[in-house]
């Protein structure tokens, strides 16, 4: 009997074997699982029936995945936090810009404002020159009309 059942084993491994073939580690126990089942260590770390992979070395500085989009994500984190930065230092380079632009025009203001005053004391001399000039008579100085 005992003979049958190795004979009967040797058969249906090796069939069983081609159907799945997988190995496991030093003390480690394969599994099948059924429909909705998860594999958990004694860790508490646990995978489910979607799990693409799981090896026991897959722990990293993400943790434990098995795919994961984590790098990705954090790659395109990184990229957005460069960009972020980038344009905060744009804006604050424009808005540096835009004060001293400010403050040139403040300046001109200024001087616009002093060059009109210049302009009406002008026009105020010229005019009461003109009057002196036109007042005099022909043979008076006009160098007394100058002020």
């Amino acid at each position: 009997m005992r003979i049958l059942r190795l004979l009967l084993a040797i058969i249906v491994i090796p069939s069983m074997s081609m159907a799945q073939s997988f190995s496991c580690g030093m003390g480690d126990r394969p599994a099948c699982l059924g429909y909705g089942d998860t594999v958990c260590s004694s860790r508490g770390k646990c995978v489910s029936q979607d799990a693409a992979c799981f090896e026991s070395y897959q722990c990293n500085y993400e943790g434990f995945t098995c795919k994961s989009n984590l790098t990705e994500c954090g790659a395109e984190y990184d990229g957005l936090l460069i960009r972020f930065n980038t344009l905060v230092d744009d804006y604050n380079m424009l808005l540096e810009e835009a004060r001293d632009m400010r403050t040139e025009f403040q300046i001109a203001l200024e001087d616009l404002e002093e060059t009109r005053r210049d302009l009406r004391r002008s026009e105020e001399v010229l005019s009461d020159v003109r009057s002196c000039i036109e007042g005099q008579g022909s043979l008076d100085d006009p160098d007394n009309c100058l002020p």
